[in-house]
Order: C-alpha cells, then structure tokens, then sequence
C-alpha cells in the first residue's frame, strides 16, 4: 500500500543547525554558459588535518577520537591525547624504515584505528601515503587491479591489518627476484619492526624529534600527500594524486562548513571507506577539523551487512549520519518497525548526508515522517556533489531543502561552469574549477588531456539542471551521468538517472536499486534488485522463501506489475516496461558496484547481457514484470 506523503498533514519545522552560508555569483555567456562561483573560505591557520590532531589533544584529550569493534565486538577507542602521541611516534617510525616523499606507503586493509593513525603520521612526515580498496587483494583473484595500483604508487612499504590475510596479494605484487617489501602489520608481523606495537610505541627522543621536525619543515605544497583511485565505476581506477596545497584548501572549505558542528563534540558513525574520497577526505578531514567521536562502522549499505549498521546505531547517536541512498531505503524500513531504534538515532542527529546518486522521495518521506513522529522535528538531507579528482568538494547543499537531488551551490572557492547540453530538457554539462582540484591523474597524459577544458575547469561528465531556471543561485539538480543515457530504437534519449529514480520511486519499498535496459529496443526495461525484507512482508507465505525463490513468486511479480502498470501513460523513454528481479548481488569483484554504492549501470548490462534478453523475450518469462 502506498504511503502517505507528508504532503496530506502538518508539516513540522526542520530542526535547527546552524550552518555557514555564503554567496554564490552567476554570469551567463552569450553562448548560454553560466558561471557559479563562491568566495573561499576563511584561511585558517591548520595546513592539514594532522595540525588538528595536536589542537583537540589538547582542547579534549581525554575525549575519544575513533573508536570501532575488537574481535569480541566490544568498542575499542584511542583518545586525542593518545593519537596525538602515537601519531608523532608513527611518524618518527616511518622516517626510520626509510620512508619520504619519494617512498610512500601503500595501505591494502580497510578502516581501523591503527589506519587513522597511520594516516596522520604519513601527513605530519611527509610520507605519501596510498589507501587501496581491500577488495583489490581478495584470495581467489587475479590482482589485475592491485597490480595496477602498485604500479602507480611504486610502494616502498605496505601496510595491513593483519598479515596472514593479505598473504597471496603481497606475493601477488612481488615482482620475480625482488626484495620482499617490508610490511607493516597490525598482528603477525614477520618482523618485529614492522609490528604495529613498535611503531606505536617509537619514543620520540630529541635527536628522533629533531628529524621529525626537519621532515616536516621540508614538506612543499606542491609534495603529494594522498593517493587515491578513483573507483573504478565508470573505467579502471585512475591515480589521482592529492597535494599538500590541495589539502590546505581542503582543510580551510572544511573547517568553514563544519565548524558549528563542533561544540559539543559530534559524534559520527560512519562506514566510508578511507581509500575513496568521501570517505578518506571528506568524513575523515571532518572528524579532525571538529574533533569528533568517530565511530568505524563495520556495516554497508549492503542487504546482509546493514543489520551491522543497524546494531551499531542501537549504541551511537551520531550529530550526523551519511551513507549511500542505497542505505535510507533499508534504513527508513527498520526505522518504521523499531521505535527504540528511531528514538536512539533522533536523538542528538541535526542532518543527514547522501552523495553517488539521488535519493528516492519516499524514501525521503517515510524517514521524516518517522522523525516527526518521534521528535516532532524533520532532519535536514544535506549533499553535495564531488569526485576523487576534486578531493570531495565541489557543490553543496547547506540549507535545508524539500527538494530532492538539489545538490546545492558552489562550496567556498569553487567555481563552477555550467555548458548547456543538446535537447529541451534544461540540461547541463557540469565543471569545476578551484584549489582543492587536483593537477592531473598519475601516468597518464592522455588521460589529462580530456579531463579538463582549455580554461582548466575539470570534466565531471556529469549532467545538471537549474533548481530555478530563473535563479542559477537557488541550487542544481543532479540529472545522471551523461554516458549513462542510451537511445531507444526510435532514436529517442533515455535519461537512465531520472528513470531508475522514477522506477524505485515508484516500486518503493520493494526494490533496492536497478540497471535501466533498452539500448537499440522499443521500450525501457529495466533489471532490479529486491529488498527481500519489504517482498517478504507481502504475503505470509513469502516469509521463509529463499531469495532466488522469493524473486521468481508468482505475488512478488504481481506486486511489481501492479505498480508498473500505475504509470502515467508517458513518453516511451519515461515508461518503464518490464522488470526482471535478480538474485545475485551486484559484484564488486566484477566491477558491478563500487565500494561508495554506485551501480555501475554499463558494467552489469555487460556481464547480465543474458538476462536482457529474458527481459526483451516476445513472449516474456512468468517472473518477469510486464507493464501492459
């Protein structure tokens, strides 16, 4: 049954937050160009996030930094005090084993706190540092992609978690004959230098201190601090390089937009990995710049690893919390059933955050009709839109606002370019420009060549529209990847960003995500993915289905046609004719989804190339959901 929209009864105020607000000035070419741009952020007197560390160490020493689960699934945390010293002792022990600004470090296991801490060091030393997706070294693979990497990065150390795990893929980037390289690990270290407990406990002598200092003191804004790859979801991942300039700029446009979140000390909870920028810049360089609580989440916005999430939510109210939209559908359903659980999270949360795709108005709905049930307040979706090449910022959205994909103005000292696109749907070709941009992807200059225009503004390759065609200042609304969209057989543009919202708009909460089809066909089909909890819910009989029987059921179908045919009878490339569920996850392994939750549409219509055709058949399947 559809859902009451919070349109049909009385709409409660937003809860106050206070927020930077800042102008944005627009110039229109004769062309039909526009020109965004924004006001930098205040300077401040921090170059990076590590000068953070030394500020709440001693504002709130004895305040946790990060904390996450040990192996009994007990939270564990490091105060600032203790960072700040281990951070200076790290730092002293990578400077020891040889590293430096032509020597990075190459980290394969994901979050923890000995990574944050590891982090940090490499910034105050001066020490590269390459965060990798874990994904990349899982037994059983080729390690094409770690391979790949480890060109790039040309490590003179590796970091893990724990040795014994990362085995096959440290063997795998060995090159024949070479030295093995050393490895710095949290448990079993084959030597015991590269033991995290030696590192962590390095003392900090006065001739150490000195050495410390002089690194430091040597460190150019144009020396790279960070490596990150991009994620892969739309090519292979590419090097981008984050400078120390890049990184100042960072830290200044961070600390003017989350400054008010400081005091008291937030508290986050949040499963970004640190190898992408959403996570290891902008969630990360947030926790610093605010001194916060951040708690690891070892959840994902995954069917099966979000009960992680939820579990985690019943212990920590966060200030904020951000994940993939993937994540508010499961969420808003678990809201719904658990009033203690809503009751936690409502608490002390003052905004929500999204990015990598657009949020799905019921979904929307139904999470701020929980809140206003619960605290009589509505809660604030903020977003933004950013990529690894930009370092995490570039528009956002810092009002709060009931238009949803509104991704907001120019952050502080970013300008934007705005090139009109083909078609009378208002749409946009989106670039930036600015200091947090980075200066071009690692061994690749063909690369290079395309990612920028003649006036050095980087290429998303993303489509926007104007939230008001009358004011560019009132915001930007996200319209998709420009190399998504796809013809139909009558020559007529699919615009897959709007119809997969339109299609989990319309299917919620049944569906999870979908690959919009129909390339060179006469309709719009598209393949999907289940929330199994929601199909379950439909019938009693559904309770106990294993998922690939649950997909194909004669009711799950029907509930899918039902709402298929409730579409407005449209135009061919806005209606959606069939719908196949699937049971099979999206693969990271293939390149299906990213680790930040993108869908990488062209990848699964690739490696599902057999299930289009069912979708397509003349006389379609029982389980496939047909519209007419």
């Amino acid at each position: 049954m559809p859902h009451p929209t919070l349109e049909n009864t009385p709409v409660p105020r937003y809860r106050p937050v206070e927020m930077p607000g800042w102008r944005t000035d627009v110039r229109a070419l004769a062309d039909g160009t526009l020109l965004l741009s924004s006001p930098p952020a205040p300077a401040v007197p921090q170059n990076g996030f590590v000068d953070f560390a030394a500020w709440w160490a001693r504002e709130r020493g004895t305040a946790p930094a990060f904390s996450e689960r040990d192996a009994a699934g007990e939270w564990r945390s490091i105060t600032w005090a203790a960072l700040w010293t281990q951070v200076r002792a790290v730092a002293v022990a990578l400077l020891n084993l040889g590293l430096g600004p032509q020597r990075p470090l190459m980290l394969l296991s994901g979050n923890s706190i000995e990574q944050a801490l590891l982090l940090l060091a490499a910034e105050y030393a001066g020490v590269p540092t390459a965060p990798v997706s874990p994904a990349y070294s899982k037994a059983g693979r080729d390690f094409v992609r770690l391979k790949s990497v480890f060109d790039h990065v040309r490590p003179a150390a590796l970091f893990v978690q724990d040795r014994a795990a990362f085995d096959a893929a440290v063997t795998a980037i060995t090159a024949p004959g070479a030295p093995e390289l050393p490895v710095i690990a949290v448990s079993g270290a084959t030597d015991d230098r590269l033991a995290w407990s030696t590192l962590a406990s390095t003392e900090l002598t006065p001739a150490r201190a000195a050495v410390l200092a002089s690194a430091r003191a040597a460190i150019q804004p144009t020396d790279t601090v960070r490596m990150l790859f991009t994620s892969g979801s739309t090519g292979a991942p590419k090097a981008v390089p984050m400078s120390y300039g890049n990184l100042k700029d960072a830290t200044a446009y961070f600390a003017y937009l989350f400054s008010p979140l400081a005091v008291p000390q937030p508290v986050y909870l949040d499963w970004m990995p640190w190898h992408h920028t959403m996570g290891g810049v902008l969630s990360f360089g947030r926790a610093m710049v605010t001194g916060g609580s951040h708690f690891i989440d070892d959840g994902l916005p995954q069917p099966g690893r979000f009960e992680r999430t939820l579990r985690n939510l019943q212990d920590v109210s966060p200030t904020t919390f951000s994940s993939a939209p993937a994540a508010f559908a499961m969420l808003a359903q678990a809201l719904e059933r658990d009033e203690t659980l809503a009751r936690k999270l409502f608490s002390r949360l003052v905004s929500f955050g999204y990015g990598g795709a657009s949020l799905p108005r019921d979904v929307w709905e139904r999470i701020q009709r929980v809140a206003a049930r619960t605290v009589g307040e509505r809660i604030a979706f903020r977003t933004s839109l950013g990529a690894t090449e930009t370092n995490g910022m570039g528009t956002y959205l810092a009002a709060p606002s009931d238009i949803l994909g509104n991704i907001g103005v120019p952050g502080p000292g970013i300008e934007v370019k705005l090139v009109p696109l083909a078609g009378d749907d208002g749409r946009y070709e989106i670039r930036i420009r600015g200091g947090s941009i980075f200066g071009g992807y690692l061994d690749a200059p063909a690369l290079n060549a395309g990612a920028f225009d003649d006036e050095r503004y980087f290429r998303f390759g993303d489509a926007v529209r104007l939230a008001d065609p009358g004011d560019p200042a009132k915001g930007l609304l996200y319209a998709g990847r420009i190399s998504e969209d796809f013809k139909l057989m009558n020559g007529t543009w699919v615009r897959v960003g709007q119809v997969r919202l339109a299609l989990l708009d319309r299917c919620s909460p049944l569906l999870t995500d979908a690959v919009i089809c129909g390339h060179d066909r006469d309709y719009v089909a598209a393949l999907a993915w289940p929330n199994v909890a929601a199909l379950r819910r439909l019938a009693p009989e559904l309770g106990e289905l294993d998922t690939a029987t649950l997909v194909r059921h004669p009711l799950v179908v029907a509930a899918l046609a039902e709402r298929l045919r409730a579409q407005p009878e449209t135009g061919a490339s806005l209606f959606i004719g069939r719908v196949l569920l699937m049971a099979e996850p999206p693969s990271i392994e293939a390149n299906e989804i990213a680790d930040k939750g993108y869908v990488n549409q062209a990848a699964c219509r690739a490696r599902r190339a057999d299930l289009i055709e069912v979708l397509f058949e003349d006389g379609p399947a029982a389980h496939v959901a047909c519209a007419r």
